[in-house]
């Protein structure tokens, strides 16, 4: 393996560490948004049973307070996330880049080497040729 491949090999790990990064903070961030919908979904079951019952309803506000901080709290990581999220979506972008050098690179040095293998044959293709050329000439003679 030479030091191109192994370059390639490393840039293309570093871009799939990257990668896998950032789908763990995308599921991060659905799962955050899940328990803001699971908020949500309390606190209108909460107002409902409150309507019905008189004891409910006193503890009501309380309990609004506390899911609407709560929910601020999860809407605040949600942003966090999203900063991290655009960070990586970046880095992403930055190895992408540096792994397609590496790969182009190897792919050129890939077509050179078989340019040259290609030459070899044929200057070996000619030769032959030349001799059985020669070999004609002097036995028709």
């Amino acid at each position: 393996m030479t030091a191109l491949d192994q370059l390639v090999r490393v840039h293309r790990w570093n871009l799939d560490e990257k990668r896998q990064k950032l789908a763990e903070l995308e599921r991060l961030r659905e799962r955050l948004v899940g328990n803001i919908s699971v908020l949500d979904a309390e606190l209108q079951r909460e107002k409902e049973v409150a309507a019905v019952s008189d004891v409910t309803s006193i503890a009501l506000p309380a309990f609004i307070r506390a899911t609407l901080e709560r929910r601020k709290k999860i809407e605040e990581s949600v942003a966090e996330v999203d900063r991290s999220i655009a960070a990586a979506r970046d880095e992403i972008t930055d190895a992408f880049q540096e792994f397609k050098k590496y790969e182009t690179a190897h792919g050129n040095h890939q077509r050179r080497e078989a340019q040259k293998h290609s030459k070899r044959e044929q200057a070996v293709a000619d030769e032959i040729g030349l001799e059985l050329h020669r070999r004609q000439v002097a036995s028709g003679s």
